[in-house]
C-alpha cells in the first residue's frame, strides 16, 4: 500500500471534476504552475503538461470544457503530453504570465483572486499535488509538493496552514519544496483535497503501525519480565544452595524446606506454577523465597545458623 499511495491518491483526485469556472481556473492554474511548460515555434505557442497519470488527460479536457476554452490534444509517447493551444493567452488567463509594459513576464506566486473561495483553495491544492506532489509512507512518512519558485511555494504553504497546521519548507534539486511528515496531517490534506479513499488507506496504515508498535512494546515487556524472573530465580537458587551447604535444608521448617527443594529442583517454574504445586498463594511463595534469601544473607554476614 505504501509504495502505491501516491498513484492511488492522484488517480482519485484526477477523477474529481470542478463544477464551477472559478474552481476549474484554480485547479488548471496550479497544474500548469507546477507541471506545465510553454513551447513557442513554427508560428504557434502551446502550453503543455507531461504526465504518467492516465486520468490527467480526461481531467484536463473536463477543465477546458468548464472554462469554455479549446480542448487539449493528447500526445502519447514515453510520457503523455497534454497540449493546449494558444499557450501564452492560456497562461495569462491562469495568472501564470503577466505583462510589465515591455513584454510578457512570469508571475511568481498565486493570484489572490484565484483562491478567494474555500472550494477554489481545495482545487488549487489538488492541482498542485497532481502536478508536483508525492506521498511516501513507512519508516519515513512524507507528503511533498515541489515548485519552481519560492513565492509560489510560500503561497501554497499559506493555503495548507489551516488544513494541517503548517508544513516544512526546503530546497532540493533547484526546486522549492513543501512537506508534511505526520500521517495524520497527510490524511487531513488528502481529505481536504477530496482524496477520501487514499486518506482512509493512510488511516489504516496508521492503525497497523500503532498495533505493530503496541505488539513490539508488549513483546519487549514480556522479555523484560522474563529476564527479571530468571534473575530472581537464580538469586533464590544460589541462596538455597548456600543454606544447604552451611546448615542443610532439612534444618529448616517443613514449609520453608518444601519450598526450597521445589525451587531448587524446578528453576524454570514461574511464581504462579510454584504456588499451584505447593497449594498456596503466589504472595505466600514470594514471602517464603524472600525469607530464604534473607536467611542466606544473614548466614553470610554472621556465619551462624537460623532454624
Amino acid at each position: 500500500m505504501t509504495e502505491n499511495i501516491s498513484k492511488r491518491a492522484k488517480a482519485e483526485l484526477a477523477e474529481i471534476y470542478p463544477a464551477s469556472r472559478t474552481d476549474a481556473l484554480a485547479e488548471l492554474s496550479a497544474l500548469m504552475h507546477t507541471a506545465g511548460s510553454l513551447r513557442i515555434g513554427r508560428g504557434k505557442d502551446e502550453a503543455f503538461i507531461s504526465t504518467d497519470n492516465p486520468g490527467l488527460p480526461r481531467l484536463a479536457k473536463a477543465l477546458a470544457l468548464t472554462l469554455l476554452i479549446s480542448a487539449p490534444r493528447t500526445v502519447r509517447g514515453k510520457h503523455t503530453e497534454i497540449v493546449f493551444p494558444h499557450g501564452v493567452r492560456l497562461l495569462t488567463d491562469l495568472g501564470i504570465l503577466g505583462s510589465d509594459g515591455s513584454g510578457v513576464t512570469g508571475i511568481n506566486g498565486v493570484l489572490p483572486a484565484l483562491v478567494r473561495r474555500d472550494s477554489a483553495k481545495k482545487c488549487y491544492l489538488r492541482g498542485a499535488f497532481l502536478g508536483g506532489g508525492f506521498i511516501s509512507l513507512g519508516r519515513n512518512n512524507h507528503m511533498e509538493f515541489a515548485f519552481s519558485g519560492e513565492r509560489l511555494r510560500d503561497d501554497v504553504a499559506a493555503l495548507l496552514e489551516g488544513v494541517t497546521g503548517g508544513a516544512g519548507k526546503g530546497v532540493r534539486g533547484g526546486r522549492y519544496t513543501l512537506y508534511i511528515k505526520s500521517k495524520e496531517k497527510i490524511s487531513d490534506a488528502l481529505v481536504y483535497m477530496g482524496a477520501t479513499k487514499a486518506a482512509l488507506a493512510v488511516q489504516e496504515e496508521m492503525v497497523h503501525s500503532y498495533m505493530g508498535k503496541r505488539a513490539a512494546a508488549a513483546q519487549n515487556c514480556d522479555v523484560a519480565n522474563i529476564d527479571r524472573a530468571v534473575e530472581a530465580a537464580v538469586r533464590q537458587i544460589e541462596a538455597i544452595e548456600y543454606i544447604d551447604r552451611r546448615i542443610g535444608l532439612d534444618s529448616l521448617g517443613e514449609k520453608l524446606a518444601t519450598t526450597a527443594h521445589l525451587r531448587a529442583s524446578s528453576p524454570e517454574m514461574s511464581m504462579g506454577e510454584l504456588a499451584e504445586v505447593l497449594g498456596v498463594s503466589k504472595s505466600c511463595v514470594s514471602h517464603r523465597l524472600a525469607r530464604l534469601t534473607e536467611m542466606a544473607e544473614k548466614l553470610g554476614r554472621t556465619g551462624g545458623g537460623n532454624k
